[in-house]
């Protein structure tokens, strides 16, 4: 993953450059670092890891219901790709918390990063395919592939979709998380709109579009 300061680069302004999504600045990192480590915070404290095991011991509803509370955890990634206008915020902030965690001693270990890293990709990607068009939508649309995700996530990590009682069971939290994701994703830019009103360092036009030129305001 590229960490280089932006600069910038020879894609004319308003043609669309996915590769912009990777370059971070200093603030993208850092705000990608204060919201994956608030967000770790928030599951260390609240016993996530063990919390999520305890919900799917309940079999279908359990996974249902966890298909859906689930996508919380990314609002506040959202919230930082809002404010950077980078997708490939999220998937930074996701593996910081996932480090997190790990280091912390939660039960999942070292493959936290495969929760967080793949169903961020999925959201990064539906960024990159919408080119940062419809911003409610784009926002709603593409958490709702990243919590789905999340779900396939959990499956593969857990060997297959014996907790969920069957495959139709987990095809289902699989939708249900999906349709939890559209609503999240809003959540998220809400979100990113309010810490912007307070002062949050943020840039108007995402890089993407601009031919990597990133103008920050506070």
């Amino acid at each position: 993953m590229a960490t280089a300061a932006s600069a910038p680069r020879a894609a004319s302004a308003g043609r669309y450059d996915w590769r912009e999504e990777w370059r971070f600045d200093t603030l993208d990192i850092v705000v990608a670092t204060v919201l994956g480590g608030v967000e770790a915070a928030i599951e260390i404290l609240g016993a996530l890891g063990f919390l999520e095991r305890t919900v799917w011991a309940s079999g279908a509803i359990g996974f249902a219901i966890y298909a859906f509370y689930n996508g919380t955890t990314w609002i506040l990634f959202y919230a930082g790709a809002y404010l950077r206008k980078r997708a490939g915020i999220i998937l930074l902030a996701a593996g910081i918390t996932s480090l997190i965690r790990w280091f912390f001693g939660d039960p999942d270990g070292p493959v936290l990063l495969f929760y967080g890293l793949f169903p961020a990709f999925f959201g990064v990607v539906a960024f990159s395919v919408m080119k940062w068009k419809g911003m409610w939508a784009l926002f709603a649309i593409s958490c709702a592939f990243t919590a789905g995700a999340n779900q396939v996530a959990t499956f593969v990590g857990q060997g297959g979709f014996a907790l969920s009682d069957g495959a139709m069971w987990g095809i289902v939290s699989i939708l249900i998380g999906f349709g939890g994701g559209l609503l999240w994703g809003p959540l998220g830019r809400w979100l990113g709109t309010a810490l912007e009103k307070a002062g949050v360092p943020t840039v108007d036009e995402p890089p993407g579009l601009t031919g990597g030129k990133a103008e920050t305001y506070a």
